[in-house]
């Protein structure tokens, strides 16, 4: 591919290069197929790199023999856009997909548009323009933010319907592309004013979902991600996945250790799930882990364990993170957040048995019921 001539052009050029440059893929890429997917992350690389999903769905979709997806990523300066996976300019895609996850990402969907000369709404545009497909953890509660400017929009998980969709975009045509995912019930259809309710995977284990690179420039750097849990038993208030994504599914102990014996030792593993100390084989994972690196999404204070934390102090972690999310128990009652002082207090001693140095805290305040009294309760 000829290089951009324009220095701003091959500034950006560059900046992309230098990060695909740096990663290091875990199976062989594929780099070629009859339908050429652009599949944007409006947000930095350093936290598109750090997506599971953004790299699972172009798994996904190259399951299909003629499709080949090309990643991108948003960063204010560009203009142009350049794809990781091949280094050419976006507008030399006509499907535009956006794994949108954050809100406020929504912002940066129409400055990518806006800069490529698209109409920001789905009504302004023509058979010139790219078709425009948005998905993400978005599309499980809050995708009316894109239904002015998207001409579809999948909603839930995408293994169920992963070939239905690439079949769909492979009709070329948009408005035939649109006729065919009108018949996918898992998808909205802003033009057409057809909306769809989210797909759910049966289990994690047929398709499991593991990344396929590796990067230092991540927020994980160098680490293999692995979803072992989708979804939460939970019923905090303030969270989505314990309302939208039940039943939890758990990928079974079998099929983490057939990944983990084709996995180097010495790859850093980061499993995923809502909540890792609910995970019905945590004992037997701890055991497959052993003399391993690993690091975890999220742990809760009352399913601690001093194994589980002497495992990460083994990976080179110092400190650990938990949720109180209330100082008070009134705060923490009203959040559902079920747990009490002596749940802290023993996450507490458990951590400083383990060895770590330091613990960070998230909190949240703010709710109308909050007195001084309860902000005081935080730092008590």
């Amino acid at each position: 591919m000829r290089r951009p001539r324009g220095s701003e052009d091959y500034r950006e050029f560059s900046k992309v290069k230098t990060l695909s440059d740096s990663e290091v893929w875990i199976s062989p890429k594929k780099t070629w197929g009859d339908l050429k997917i652009a599949l944007i992350f409006p947000n930095s690389y350093r936290v598109a790199s750090s997506s599971l999903s953004f790299s699972f769905v172009k798994t996904l979709l190259e399951l299909h023999p003629a499709v080949v997806v090309n990643r991108f990523y948003y960063d204010p300066g560009f203009s142009r856009f350049y794809s990781l996976d091949s280094l050419r300019p976006l507008d030399e895609f006509e499907i535009w997909a956006f794994s949108v996850h954050f809100e406020l990402d929504v912002l940066n969907v129409l400055d990518v548009l806006e800069k490529r000369g698209v109409p920001l709404r789905w009504r302004d545009r023509n058979d010139s323009h790219p078709l425009v497909i948005v998905g993400g953890a978005l599309s499980y509660f809050n995708a009316d933010s894109l239904w002015s400017v998207a001409d579809a929009i999948y909603h839930g998980d995408l293994e169920p319907l992963w070939r239905d969709l690439a079949e769909a975009l492979m009709e070329r045509k948009k408005a035939s592309i649109l006729d065919r995912l009108s018949d996918l019930k898992s998808v909205s259809i802003p033009p057409m004013g057809k909306r769809g309710t989210p797909a759910m995977v049966r289990n994690l284990d047929e398709i499991p979902p593991v990344s396929n690179y590796l990067t230092p420039m991540g927020e994980f750097k160098n680490t293999l991600l692995l979803e072992i849990g989708r979804g939460c038993i939970r019923r905090c208030a303030f969270c989505v996945a314990g309302h939208v994504q039940k039943p939890v599914r758990f990928m079974k102990i079998e099929t983490l250790e057939k990944l983990l014996k084709k996995t180097p030792e010495s790859v850093k593993l980061g499993f995923i799930s809502a909540t890792i100390t609910d995970y019905p084989w945590l004992e037997k994972l701890l055991n497959l882990t052993k003399g391993r690196r690993f690091s975890v999404s999220s742990m809760r204070m009352d399913g601690l364990t001093l194994d589980l934390l002497k495992a990460l102090k083994r990976s080179g972690q110092r400190s650990f993170t938990v949720a109180p999310e209330g100082g008070s128990q009134k705060i923490r009652d009203i959040l559902q957040k079920d747990i009490d002082e002596k749940d802290i207090e023993n996450a507490l001693i458990l951590g400083r048995e383990a060895g770590l140095e330091s613990i960070k805290m998230y909190f949240i305040y703010g709710l109308e019921e909050e007195t001084e009294e309860d902000l005081e309760a935080i730092v008590d």
